[in-house]
């Protein structure tokens, strides 16, 4: 049971590829539906890891590494393909590949990784339902009309307002790694 969440993780990022295949080709019904098949997983292996408290360093690392990865990879071929606006698309993409880069290459936050919290968990919910209704949209399976604006303006607020926040966590974890470390 142990290594089922970092399993259905491990399934969610080689996914990213092809559902990126699938919205290149403007397959979107399939890449809507894998998508969200994606996102629905992304649930499921946080529930596993919680009530079966079968959690992982490996699987605190690729979870957000995986969420990241498919918003970074759906939202720049949406863009691309001129279905999700780039007003969006840019601040989405650079958000997240900022946290990447800084979780990823601080080595200052090697053992103090910021732990999510309720805006980035927000963050992300919109992001997927964002990204599935834009899908959806070009798929021609619904039309979200002013609803799917909506979650493109809620989206574009919590990009700025969690990268904010997450900046200045990062930074107070920096300071405090640098001052934990000058007094050892």
């Amino acid at each position: 049971m142990s290594s089922i969440p970092n399993l259905i993780t491990l399934a969610r990022l080689l996914m990213v590829p092809v559902i990126a295949v699938m919205l290149a080709n403007h397959l979107y019904a399939g890449g809507f539906f894998l998508f969200v098949a994606v996102g629905l997983s992304d649930g499921l292996d946080g529930y596993i890891a919680r009530r079966f408290q079968v959690t992982s360093a490996a699987g605190a690392l690729l979870d957000p590494v995986a969420d990241k990865m498919t918003i970074i990879t759906c939202a720049f071929v949406l863009a691309w393909n001129d279905v999700l606006p780039l007003w969006l698309a840019v601040p989405l993409i650079g958000r997240d590949v900022l946290m990447l880069g800084v979780g990823m290459t601080d080595p200052r936050l090697k053992d103090g990784w910021l732990p999510p919290n309720r805006l980035g968990k927000l963050h992300a919910a919109l992001a997927f339902l964002t990204l599935s209704g834009a899908t959806a949209q070009a798929a021609a399976l619904l039309d979200p009309g002013w609803m799917l604006t909506l979650l493109f303006v809620l989206l574009f607020v919590t990009v700025w307002w969690s990268a904010a926040l997450y900046f200045r966590a990062w930074q107070r974890a920096r300071s405090e790694a640098q001052t934990g470390g000058a007094g050892a």
